[in-house]
C-alpha cells in the first residue's frame, strides 16, 4: 500500500505536471481516488507471445469517483521513480 505522504506527493506532482484541476474526460468530475498501488507496464517486442519482465513503464492509477473512468501517469516523467546508482552518475540529462 501507497502511505497518505506518498499519495499526497504523487496527486501534487500530477496535478501540477497538466497545470489545471483534473476533469474526467468522459463525465468532466472533478473528484478522483488514487490506487493505492503500482502498475507496470511491460513492453513487448511483437503481437505473438507476451513476455513479463523486463522493460517496463511505472504508473500511478487515478480513478473517477463518478464513473470509474482510469487514468494512469508514468512515474518516471514525474520524477516520482526512486533513484538508482546509474541514474545519479549519469545526471538527470545525460
Amino acid at each position: 500500500m501507497i502511505d497518505s505522504e506518498k499519495k499526497r506527493k504523487i496527486v501534487t506532482e500530477v496535478t501540477t505536471r497538466i497545470q489545471r484541476q483534473l476533469t474526467c474526460p468522459m463525465c468532466q468530475n472533478k473528484s478522483f481516488t488514487m490506487a493505492d498501488g503500482y502498475f507496470q507496464n511491460f513492453l513487448q517486442s511483437n503481437f505473438d507471445n507476451i513476455s513479463i519482465g523486463g522493460q517496463n513503464i511505472p504508473t500511478i492509477a487515478i480513478i473517477c469517483n463518478k464513473c470509474g473512468f482510469v487514468s494512469q501517469h508514468a512515474l518516471g516523467i514525474l520524477g516520482l521513480l526512486p533513484k538508482t546508482k546509474n541514474d545519479e552518475s549519469h545526471g538527470p540529462n545525460k
